[in-house]
């Protein structure tokens, strides 16, 4: 290992500590490390000049430039979904079918999460809508608002591997950049059915006759869990329906899906477009709309795939899975390290999509040429994106700032405890089935 790829793999650690430590973003950061590689990459001689290894230009060939028009055009075009008031009306039109049938509210908001998120829109935004449409409806249920909560961020962010989502895209890259073939609904469908056991562990967990009330005397003898309730909001969002742009935004919506799916349309461009369309139509609700735009999350993925692409050309990325399978020459044990690694990772990083972004390439070159590479993507993936429960992640925080303030501590216990319990159980469990495989 030459000097710059141990310097590549110094500053992957300290990009890491500086981005929890002091709370920076990590594409930032990701940003300034791969220039640092290129002025310590090696020289060597071309055409009898001396260049160096890693340049400038080769740098910014790296440039997730499909994943940056993605990222803007979905989120543009479930903004205006959300601006014309259909979302809203429409969550709150399924949730006002159910009525009280409290069983069944968690598992619909798990439904409206997997939905929203596999037909392509950012997991966080998913979440942002439902958060605080279950905060809302638990007011008269509390005792079915954590679960419900969980249910449904569990949900939005398991199925993120979807084809048309920006992480599903994230893995796709590797894989092409790897010459990998997978099936991507194959690794959809896994996220599915881990996010589905564990909502339906967590509900047996925390159901209704092992919830305790606080605020009733005389608690302290009973065995069970802190009954958590919503806070309550005088800031709700009322978002006026406009039925015709409502309409549109749908067709829209369903145009994508069908043109990127059917048509094999690029998900990026084509999102953009239909954005824009509606933006000409309806002109008068083009107000802020940069703002529903991610761009902290744009930064992670374009700064952390930038410096991969720096530690790639470098060898740094072939030097570290050499010395993996080094360690041993059984794929089954690599199957366990990388997943747990990758599961740790997601919850001591607040992005799970840096974090995928770090590890697939890295998944694609050791196992790319198994026959179940389907199923071993998800198995080292999917338990990562449980870690959206973590208070360190966007959703975790969200949903603690929709309970009572007096128990956003005791929430945060909760939570943390629960994502503690994910990085220990679940990678274990669910590279059961492909280990058997290899």
């Amino acid at each position: 290992m030459d000097f710059a790829q141990i310097a590549s793999l110094a500053l992957l650690i300290l990009i890491l500590v500086l981005a929890m430590w002091r709370n920076i973003n990590i594409g930032l950061l990701g940003f300034a490390a791969a220039a640092l590689l290129v002025v310590v990459s090696p020289m060597h001689e071309v055409a009898g000049e001396m260049v160096r290894s890693l340049n400038a230009k080769t740098l910014f060939s790296h440039f997730p430039g499909s994943i940056f028009t993605l990222l803007v055009g979905v989120s543009l075009l479930f903004a205006h979904l959300e601006k014309s008031g259909g979302l809203n009306w429409f969550t709150n039109k399924v949730y006002g079918t159910i009525g009280d049938r409290t069983n069944i509210i968690p598992w619909v908001g798990f439904l409206l999460g997997i939905t929203i998120t596999t037909a392509g829109a950012f997991a966080t935004a998913t979440i942002a809508l439902l958060v605080p449409v279950i905060a809302a409806l638990c007011r008269r249920h509390p005792k079915i608002f954590f679960i419900s909560e969980m249910a449904a961020i569990i949900g939005a962010n398991g199925a993120g591997l979807s084809p048309i989502n920006p992480v599903g895209i994230v893995v796709r890259k590797a894989a092409d950049s790897a010459q990998v073939v997978f099936n991507s609904w194959e690794v959809w469908f896994f996220g599915v059915i881990v996010a589905a056991a564990t909502v339906l562990v967590l509900q047996i967990l925390f159901r209704p006759s092992r919830l305790i009330d606080d605020t009733v005397l005389n608690t302290t003898q009973q065995r069970g869990f802190i009954l958590m309730r919503p806070a309550y909001s005088e800031n709700e969002d009322n978002t006026t329906m406009q039925p015709f742009y409502a309409m549109c935004s749908f067709i829209g919506v369903l145009a994508f899906v069908f043109l990127v799916v059917f048509a094999k349309a690029d998900v990026g461009l084509t999102s953009i477009s239909l954005a824009v369309l509606l933006m000409l139509i309806f002109p008068g609700n083009n107000k802020n709309f940069f703002r529903k735009i991610p761009w902290g999350a744009i930064v992670v993925l374009s700064g952390l795939l930038m410096f991969i692409g720096a530690m790639q050309e470098l060898h740094t990325m072939q030097v570290i899975e050499e010395g993996l399978i080094s360690m041993t020459s059984s794929h089954i044990i690599l199957l366990f390290m990388i997943a747990y690694l990758t599961t740790f990772l997601s919850n001591v990083e607040a992005s799970t999509m840096g974090v995928i972004s770090l590890m697939a390439p890295m998944v694609m070159t050791i196992f790319g040429a198994s026959p179940h590479i389907s199923i071993i993507i998800a198995a080292i993936l999917v338990p990562a994106t449980l870690s959206v429960v973590n208070p360190i992640h966007a959703a975790g925080t969200l949903v603690i700032g929709f309970t009572e303030e007096r128990q956003q501590d005791k929430l945060f216990r909760r939570l943390v405890s629960i994502a503690g319990s994910t990085v220990v159980l679940v990678p274990g469990i669910v590279c059961i089935l492909p280990a058997f495989m290899l």
